[in-house]
């Protein structure tokens, strides 16, 4: 069967790419690789595998906390959560536009017999309870990081930014973006709580249009509302919220350990500063693998944390902290895949049909 990629996927995977690009050019170009090989050569690698003992830490903590939220509805092994979200991991650092998502949905669709909107629905969740942890983490960080004076990046990345960095401009990007994250949780909240509603207007709206197409969508819509059971469960929605603090803290540990094996002297705030810039130069459009946002925002925490560093020393720790991510992420996530006996080519294919995936809504027709 020929897949056709939709106009709005191409765009995003061309544009991931051009930024991609982009950054690793501006972030590269002046690099002195000596310096660069000197600072990996000298590291502790002790450290480092500390940092990789968090980053697998991680892996169990972002399991533990879906798993409040799928149980909210009904229990789900362990084994099962767990190979649905490192495949859908892996998708998301391999695979360009963000497909992880809605591959770590239709995996656990395909392993469970859950309807794929519903499953879409718990990946929904969970997304909202570690955007509350983002939100925790970017006011922590406008709350600790208070430069003495306005800060400059070095002359070869300001065509990144070439204007002044103050305490206001970091405080009020965090508190935007924290604003952003809150009306997002919101949203979600109203959209469960009037769920019938919803279903209603979406019969409505597309129906409009097209009467058999509304019964799919209203359908789709259901089952969706109905993956959200976790939304009218403050107790295992709260207990998913502590364990998204918990999973931060994870990436916080990884991030300082890591900092430690590169012998930098940084400020005890540093890991708050450059895990926010990560957190946003990731969640927009961007090549496989995040090369290039993924390096960028390592390396504009470590200047604004410690203007005076040696930018290949900066390079050299982002590439480092990119292998510590992407190596632990491979590894487990192409294991996931041999024991769900599933193909990542094949997944990515499926999850650009997902009326195809659900046979719920295939019967409401």
């Amino acid at each position: 069967m020929e897949i056709r990629i939709p106009m709005q996927r191409r765009i995003q995977i061309v544009l991931g790419l051009v930024i991609g690009a982009t950054l690793v050019w501006w972030l590269f170009k002046d690099t002195n690789w000596g310096a660069v090989f000197s600072a990996l050569r000298s590291a502790n690698w002790g450290w480092m595998v500390v940092s990789v003992c968090f980053v697998l830490l991680g892996f169990v903590t972002r399991v533990w906390r879906w798993h409040y939220i799928v149980s909210s509805d009904r229990k789900v092994p362990f084994a099962r959560l767990f190979n649905a979200t490192q495949i859908g991991f892996l998708a998301n650092f391999v695979l360009p536009a963000r497909m992880g998502e809605p591959i770590r949905a239709l995996v656990l669709s395909r392993s469970t017999g859950l309807p794929f909107s519903k499953t879409f629905a718990f990946v929904a969740i969970d997304r909202v309870t570690d955007t509350a942890g983002l939100a925790v983490l970017l006011c922590l960080t406008a709350a600790t990081f208070h430069p003495a004076q306005p800060i400059r990046l070095p002359a070869d990345l300001q065509n990144l930014y070439s204007g002044e960095i103050s305490q206001v401009l970091v405080r009020g990007a965090a508190e935007m973006a924290a604003l952003g994250m809150v009306a997002i949780i919101s949203g979600m909240f109203l959209v469960y709580f009037q769920r019938e509603r919803a279903v209603r207007w979406c019969d409505t709206i597309v129906g409009l249009f097209s009467k058999a197409l509304a019964r799919k969508a209203a359908g789709l819509v259901g089952h969706f509302t109905e993956g959200m059971a976790a939304m009218g469960k403050p107790a295992q929605l709260g207990r998913a919220v502590l364990v998204s603090l918990l999973l931060w803290s994870t990436f916080l540990l990884s991030q300082w350990t890591l900092f430690k094996g590169m012998h930098l002297d940084l400020p005890w705030h540093a890991p708050f500063v450059t895990l926010s810039l990560l957190a946003i130069f990731i969640s927009v459009p961007g090549p496989p693998g995040f090369v290039g946002p993924f390096h960028a925002a390592i390396v504009a925490g470590l200047l604004l944390v410690s203007p005076g560093i040696n930018i290949d020393v900066a390079r050299a720790t982002a590439i480092l902290a990119h292998l510590v991510n992407l190596v632990p992420v491979v590894a487990v996530g192409v294991w996931c895949l041999s024991t769900e006996k599933m193909s990542l080519r094949e997944l990515k294919q499926e999850s650009e049909h997902v009326k195809e995936l659900d046979p719920a809504a295939e019967k409401q027709s």
